[in-house]
């Protein structure tokens, strides 16, 4: 994620903080009124009395991308049922970069049940590495090593989120990045 100040006219992504189980009520909302959009979904067994079920749920509970020129379209995005605000990092509003949206994006679409989110607080930060080949392949990522597998998770800091999915060791180039 960037925290530079979005005064330019490009457009950027940006993480919107919802009303709690609106996600994608939202997302809808925006997709017809013309807002570039994504919501990030996984799938989740669900126990009820009689059955259990999978369901599809928003990936970071409360949140949606939002890809706008900020100073030109927020009060759209605000005025919608169920938006709440925009994540701010010290002042000004948080940027999320293109390719975190991508490697979010790629990782989702993997649908293993090695995907795996929670929240970033207790996690100390580990070493950067690239992914030199399978379907992250060019992505940079941080590692967790967890009982003898190797995983890599996508931070979302300003939103204390995190995805996680599991990689072969063969696919990470592990000299230090320099960053």
């Amino acid at each position: 994620m960037n925290e530079t100040n979005p005064t330019n006219e490009e457009k950027h992504w940006y993480a919107v903080y919802t009303n709690p189980r609106v996600e994608k009520k939202l997302s809808e909302l925006l997709q017809k009124y013309g807002i570039q959009n994504y919501l990030p979904l996984i799938w989740e067994k669900r126990k009820w009395s009689d059955r259990i079920k999978d369901v599809e749920v928003p990936c970071f509970k409360s949140y949606i991308f939002v890809k706008i020129e900020f100073w030109k379209e927020r009060v759209k995005v605000l005025q919608l049922p169920g938006s709440h605000h925009f994540v701010f990092a010290k002042g000004v509003p948080a940027i999320i970069d293109e390719t975190h949206i991508l490697a979010l994006q790629t990782t989702l679409q993997m649908r293993t049940e090695s995907v795996e989110v929670r929240e970033n607080e207790a996690l100390t930060k580990g070493k950067m590495v690239k992914v030199i080949s399978g379907p992250l392949e060019g992505y940079v990522l941080e590692v967790e090593k967890r009982k003898n597998k190797v995983a890599v998770f996508l931070r979302f800091p300003f939103m204390n989120q995190m995805v996680i999915t599991e990689v072969k060791i063969e696919d990470i180039m592990w000299e230090d990045l320099k960053l």
